[in-house]
């Protein structure tokens, strides 16, 4: 059934389908086998901060469909940390946006800590907008 909804999809959407998948597969193996001060570097530079301003490029359709196609693939992989891996296939995508990759924790109500990433290029949410105000910014990259 799934097979027939992405034969459906633009051509352009199924070639960056693949490649998302492709990427997150590298980028989960490099996240298991690394430390992330290791691989950091590959998310930008790190920051205190990064100012909120709209955005002025003329890619806004890539950045949606570059974010459509990691919705697409990434819940479908069930990887532990699934925002972690969708920051970095983000980073590397847009690689010529100016896009910043905000990581942060949270505490549950049993008082464990949870850690989610999330991106955006100008206003535009790239990738795990969702519940992003419930963490704590730890650390930017930009």
């Amino acid at each position: 059934m799934k097979i027939l909804k992405f034969l459906k999809y633009p051509l352009s959407l199924k070639i960056l389908v693949v490649r998302v998948f492709l990427l997150a597969l590298y980028y989960k193996w490099l996240i298991s086998k690394k430390a992330f001060r290791d691989i950091c570097c590959r998310l930008g530079k790190r920051c205190e901060s990064a100012p909120f301003e709209p955005y002025s490029g003329n890619n806004k359709e890539r950045i949606f469909e570059v974010s459509r196609a990691i919705k697409i693939v990434c819940p479908r992989l069930h990887f532990k940390n699934e925002c972690l891996v969708e920051a970095f296939v983000a980073k590397r995508l847009l690689l010529h946006e100016k896009m910043t990759v905000y990581m942060g924790v949270a505490k549950t109500k049993d008082g464990a800590m949870r850690a989610h990433a999330w991106t955006r290029c100008g206003d535009i949410y790239v990738t795990g907008a969702e519940g992003r105000e419930q963490f704590t910014v730890t650390a930017v990259f930009a």
